[in-house]
């Protein structure tokens, strides 16, 4: 039966069936100009999603910060005077870029065992491998061998540092995403009163 209205239909009309064609692709490219594809994380997750959820329940808790890594591969080893003051250099030069708001390197780690002194006194006044006054084989090592700051402020090697840039807020993103946020909520209600 399909097959018998194909060829009646289609097969001895072609140039009807190919204006029709056309009119509708000429009606879909006239209004595409009014499509409008939201890609936000609000319309690409599940409404309802738990994890989605508990996303949104400790970024309000705890804020979210926008960051970015670099990394650092010294010339020399790590500890030498030329790659801490390389390494200081560039932090400072980071720092000072009018999107950052602070920078961490290998340099501002607390060293705890670096000293003999007692706990109480090392907690009070530590120091890091930017002090001229610091053991930096021994910090270097420590660092290394913490399983706290090993893989994330430096590699397993001891050959590449890790540099995270804190991005400072942007109030006219946030301003857009809450303003598309906005849009989505006034869109759904507009849908639930027409149900």
């Amino acid at each position: 039966m399909f097959a018998q209205f194909y060829q009646n239909t289609i097969l001895k009309n072609p140039k009807s069936i190919f204006v029709v064609l056309f009119l509708v692709l000429i009606s879909f490219g006239y209004y595409s100009k009014d499509f409008r594809l939201d890609a936000s994380s609000e319309t690409l997750l599940i409404e309802g999603d738990p994890d989605l959820e508990y996303l949104r329940e400790i970024t309000d808790r705890y804020g979210s910060k926008e960051f970015l890594v670099l990394t650092y591969t010294p010339n020399e080893p790590m500890v030498s005077d030329a790659s801490i003051n390389n390494l200081l250099s560039l932090k400072y030069k980071i720092q000072s870029l009018n999107w950052v708001h602070s920078v961490i390197t290998l340099l501002d780690i607390p060293l705890l065992n670096n000293s003999d002194a007692p706990l109480q006194e090392r907690l009070e006044g530590f120091k890091t491998l930017k002090d001229e006054e610091v053991d930096r084989e021994r910090g270097f090592k420590e660092i290394l061998d913490s399983p706290v700051f090993r893989n994330f402020v430096i590699s397993i090697d001891g050959k590449t540092s890790g540099i995270i840039v804190n991005i400072k807020k942007n109030k006219e993103l946030e301003d857009i995403e809450n303003k598309s946020k906005e849009e989505i909520e006034e869109y759904k209600d507009k849908i639930k009163k027409q149900n």
